[in-house]
């Protein structure tokens, strides 16, 4: 990741610290506003939070942004369920969409990271689907490297059904639970643990990225 990806990250975490600091997320939680929306809606709440998981996570939204207020708004299983829909929907139109309307657009786009797995997907198979999935989760991209493979759309289904559920389960209650620990905070408590947050992330990826075998610890080692 680049400086300025870095600086990029740090101005998102400031950004949702200033929404909690000057009370969006009260706003949100207290009010009832998100509430109304999604559970006194009936089914519609549901609904409109899979459409738009399915209409913007293949282009590169990763999922636990939705997955995390799910857990906030909704209780635990309910939040999984509508979760796992979510994504298994949002997942087969980014596997389409590489497969069938851009696979060089996508190539060039699939973190090198993920092509460890190019090997196993090549020869087939459910396990490798999981391993996958396990690894990365809902993360669009790897969607897009099953979508540019030879797996076929039944093993891509299953595999993934069965390997979503474990991240989604841990975003939605361990996500979910955190933000309503850090909201039950007080004030000057909740700034700090955001404002740590919000330096620790950027810190620590510069520092990881530094230290990676074939750099040399300095700036000039990034790409």
């Amino acid at each position: 990741m680049s400086t300025p990806r870095i600086a990029a990250l740090a101005a998102a975490v400031v950004t949702a610290a200033l929404f909690v600091a000057f009370g969006g997320l009260g706003w949100v939680l207290e009010d009832g506003n998100v509430e109304e929306l999604l559970t006194e809606s009936g089914a519609l709440g549901p609904a409109i939070f899979i459409g738009i998981m399915w209409v913007t996570q293949p282009f590169g939204v990763p999922g636990f942004v939705y997955m995390v207020p799910a857990g906030i708004v909704w209780p635990f299983p309910l939040a999984v369920a509508v979760s796992w829909i979510g994504n298994m929907g949002s997942s087969y139109l980014g596997f389409s969409f590489a497969r069938w309307f851009a696979r060089d657009w996508v190539t060039e786009r699939i973190p090198p990271r993920m092509h460890v797995f190019d090997q196993r997907l090549a020869e087939g198979g459910l396990m490798p689907v999981i391993a996958l999935r396990l690894v990365f989760g809902q993360l669009p991209p790897a969607d897009w490297l099953l979508g540019v493979t030879k797996i076929s759309r039944a093993r891509f289904l299953v595999g993934t059904a069965i390997g979503i559920v474990p991240g989604a389960v841990i975003a939605v209650v361990a996500g979910g639970g955190l933000v309503r620990l850090l909201f039950d905070l007080p004030p000057t408590a909740r700034l700090m643990a955001i404002g740590a947050v919000a330096v620790a992330i950027p810190v620590g990826v510069y520092w990881w990225r530094t230290r990676r075998p074939g750099t040399s610890g300095g700036v000039e080692a990034l790409p």
